[in-house]
């Protein structure tokens, strides 16, 4: 089993972080913040922000693979072309995948009654 995300999966560049920034929309949870964008053209991916304000660099470290983990397991349940990017709130440290894995459900959750709202206000005119 392979445990990188390949360059396809991730967010790379400062102009991708920014689109999502710019373009997208936030989701607040109990313990992340999540910020994201629908592009169509892509498979999901995943970008992960979180600075030195935080705490050393061993806690940022590790909500990073908590947060790949939990990514990689919702990977071929996610709709295609979902942008993500975290930011850790409060608590951060006491996370597990099972914990970001919920909330990234919940994110999807969001994301699908969304696009519907969308597509249904579309419709309309």
């Amino acid at each position: 089993m392979r445990l990188r995300l390949s360059r396809f999966q991730r967010l790379l560049s400062r102009h991708d972080f920014r689109a999502v920034y710019q373009e997208g929309r936030r989701f607040v949870g109990k313990r992340l913040v999540l910020f994201y964008l629908t592009d169509l053209t892509s498979h999901p991916r995943l970008g992960i922000t979180i600075t030195k304000k935080w705490g050393k660099a061993h806690d940022r470290n590790r909500f990073k693979r908590v947060a790949r983990e939990a990514f990689r397991k919702l990977y071929p349940n996610l709709p295609i072309g979902l942008v993500i990017n975290i930011h850790p709130k409060e608590g951060y440290r006491d996370l597990t995948p099972d914990e970001v894995e919920t909330e990234l459900n919940n994110l999807v959750a969001v994301c699908g009654k969304t696009e519907s709202e969308s597509a249904e206000g579309g419709n309309r005119h």
